[in-house]
């Protein structure tokens, strides 16, 4: 195979001048860094006060569930449901404090983003809109998850949804409960 010179000095160019398109994996100092320039931690213990509306929800849930209720009635239901949902909060943050916890979302930095992601993104935190952003991420995640958490409470306390729902759910368990 004969090479033009022309070509040939293409080649080289292009092979000299093209960058390396692979990303340099996360380091674990700047996950960490990039952890507490997020104030993930602050941000974590804030989204929990922020969502005690949806584990109040999710409280009184169970205790209509155990109880085998549609309504709480009592003082004592509903002191229950507050003292439960007050648990569920505690556990949650409880289960954040933890060194694994911490370690398995240095993995999840990790594994998502690439050195030179964290740095653009250390770069962001920096500025005014970005800290001004990263406090507001908390706010949208909330009321996104308290909205999601709303509809599906609407959604299972419709007779109609609810209906459909046990039916799907029979017919999914029925195989199983034959096989015994």
């Amino acid at each position: 195979m004969n090479i033009k010179p022309f070509h040939y000095l293409l080649l080289c160019l292009a092979i000299c001048t093209s960058q390396d398109v692979s990303a340099t994996p996360a380091q674990t100092k700047s996950v960490q860094e990039l952890i507490k320039a997020s104030n993930l931690e602050k941000v974590l213990n804030n989204s929990f006060e922020e969502m005690q509306p949806a584990l109040d929800l999710e409280a009184e849930r169970i205790i209509l569930g155990i109880l085998n209720k549609e309504k709480l009635t009592t003082n004592q239901e509903l002191l229950a449901v507050l003292e439960l949902s007050q648990l569920l909060k505690e556990t949650s943050s409880k289960l954040f404090a933890r060194p694994e916890t911490i370690q398995a979302i240095e993995k999840i930095y990790k594994d998502t983003l690439s050195e030179e992601e964290i740095q653009a993104y250390l770069k962001f935190l920096k500025t005014p809109e970005g800290k001004s952003i990263n406090q507001k991420n908390l706010q949208i995640s909330t009321n996104v998850f308290q909205y999601m958490n709303t509809l599906s409470q609407k959604t299972l306390s419709d007779p109609e949804q609810s209906i459909q729902l046990k039916e799907q759910f029979l017919s999914i368990i029925q195989p199983l409960i034959q096989q015994e």
